[in-house]
């Protein structure tokens, strides 16, 4: 490892460490749950159910498709809506990119490149995210672009990660990656224990917060005594404690960021996994029960998972506390009951201002796939693209009438509509830009929104595209190409 960034991480390291918001009770760990891609049903469900906070997969893969290239969309409206739901939330980066990854190159996964986006996720999101998980299991070779295992490998990233994360949000807490608990010491998996030892030996003490792990029950109940069935369940974390404590780092608390156990296991070898549905239930609440008697570093636990839609084929669906058409199940029930008892998070009492889109995220919208200086590539993802859709949050709407203002490219044609909650705004279209310049200029635009169309909680802004007057019509495009940006909800003055 690089030995300037090691004394870099030391001094980082002796500064005090940031506290997050939701607090270990003397009931046990503060209960969360980990998300596969939520959406406004999940969070709602999530806050619904006690859980005060969440982690959620950020895939670098889709933020930053390309080097440079950067898709802001779905994290921006993330960190809005958990702020609205009052979730404490935790990022979780992984997933590279392919042109991030050198298989067969001793350092499989481009540290540097990895650390540059987290630090811009930091600096984006300050003050608003507690927490980001290093990596996801990079015991596994799966986990580590098909290389074995290298500790040592790991704790490169990590430490890179941790100094560009404090350096763009000092108050972050950074979470080293769940291990995945095997007994395995081959080039597909090395044991975690063993593979937390080296990370001890190549320095990795000064470069995490909290100790991430993954203690996952297996088929055991959460009671079954430390050191049985191989070691394999819940138990297996009081090892991994033993392991901070030989090295100094006691004074640091463990979150379990993903712990469950599987209603539906997929593969045929893994159906000796599979519990029943008020057994898993039982189990989550039991974990919990457990951590609060006898492990009081166990600071927080998160359910694996809240997530629905999953393909049957999928391993994960089995895992979720609701079925596949988003209904909670037992396990669901049973962690809100376990919940119940704890002081509600309050959410925003009012907003004057509710953002839609950043400044620097373009949506377009276009039957062409063009290229143009300035233009965004169509938003779809596929052609033709002629609407696009946000959601916002406002706490309280009141009775005073709001403003829509956005920033706007090319619009020259009058058909360009916009929606509030499924209703035309009066007057419907975007106004035209009215400007004989050319077209690659944004321009800003104000729309009156009654506040009737406005509802307290989600809502949902729609745009679309308009068709060209026929005279500009062509095979190749029929409807307006439009670009959209710095879109915003706020109280008329």
């Amino acid at each position: 490892m690089n030995r300037a960034l090691v004394s870099v991480v030391l001094l980082l390291g002796l500064a005090a460490i940031p506290q997050p918001l939701a607090q270990r009770g003397d009931d046990g760990p503060v209960p969360g749950v980990h998300t596969i891609r939520a959406g406004d049903d999940v969070l709602q469900l999530a806050a619904d159910g006690g859980f005060a906070w969440l982690i959620q997969l950020v895939e670098w893969r889709e933020v930053e498709p390309a080097p440079g290239e950067y898709f802001w969309e779905y994290t921006d409206w993330l960190v809005r809506a958990a702020g609205y739901y009052g979730l404490d939330l935790v990022l979780r980066l992984d997933h590279p990119p392919a042109w991030a990854v050198s298989p067969g190159a001793e350092m499989p996964v481009d540290a540097a490149a990895y650390a540059a986006l987290l630090g811009r996720v930091a600096a984006r999101y300050q003050g608003r995210v507690t927490a980001y998980v290093v990596w996801n299991e990079p015991n596994l070779a799966a986990e580590w672009a098909g290389q074995p295992p290298d500790p040592a490998g790991y704790v490169e990233l990590l430490c890179a990660a941790r100094a560009a994360i404090r350096e763009a949000d000092s108050r972050a807490l950074v979470v080293s990656a769940g291990l995945a608990p095997t007994n395995h010491a081959d080039a597909p998996a090395v044991d975690d224990r063993e593979f937390l030892r080296a990370m001890y030996a190549a320095g990795a003490g000064a470069c995490f917060d909290v100790l991430g792990a993954h203690p996952y029950g297996f088929a055991h109940p959460p009671d079954d005594p430390h050191g049985a069935h191989d070691g394999l369940n819940l138990a297996r974390v009081a090892d991994l404690r033993a392991i901070m404590v030989e090295n100094g780092d006691g004074h640091k608390p463990v979150w379990a960021t993903e712990l469950g156990w599987t209603t539906a296991a997929v593969a045929p070898e893994e159906q000796w996994l599979e519990v029943g549905d008020e057994e898993q239930g039982r189990y989550l609440v039991g974990a919990f029960e457990r951590a609060g008697a006898e492990w009081p570093w166990l600071e927080r636990i998160a359910a694996w998972n809240l997530s629905h839609g999953l393909p049957e084929e999928d391993e994960k669906r089995g895992y979720s506390i609701l079925d596949g058409e988003g209904r909670p199940k037992p396990a669901y029930e049973m962690l809100a009951a376990m919940a119940a008892g704890q002081e509600a998070v309050a959410r925003p009492a009012g907003m004057q201002t509710a953002e839609i889109l950043a400044p620097d995220v373009v949506v377009r919208l276009s039957d062409v796939d063009t290229y143009y200086p300035h233009w965004a590539r169509p938003h779809c993802g596929a052609l033709p693209c002629r609407s696009w859709s946000g959601l916002f949050y406002i706490a309280e709407p009141g009775s005073a009438p709001w403003r829509l203002r956005m920033e706007i490219m090319q619009v020259e044609e009058p058909g360009n509509l916009v929606r509030v909650n499924g209703q035309l705004l009066d007057p419907p279209a975007i106004p035209l830009r009215g400007r004989p310049d050319l077209a690659s200029v944004w321009t800003a635009v104000e729309m009156p929104v009654p506040a009737e169309l406005v509802r307290p909680g989600a809502n949902i802004l729609e745009i679309e595209s308009g068709p060209r007057l026929p005279a500009y019509q062509d095979g190749t495009a029929g409807f307006e190409s439009i670009q959209i940006r710095n879109v915003r909800l706020v109280t008329a003055p």
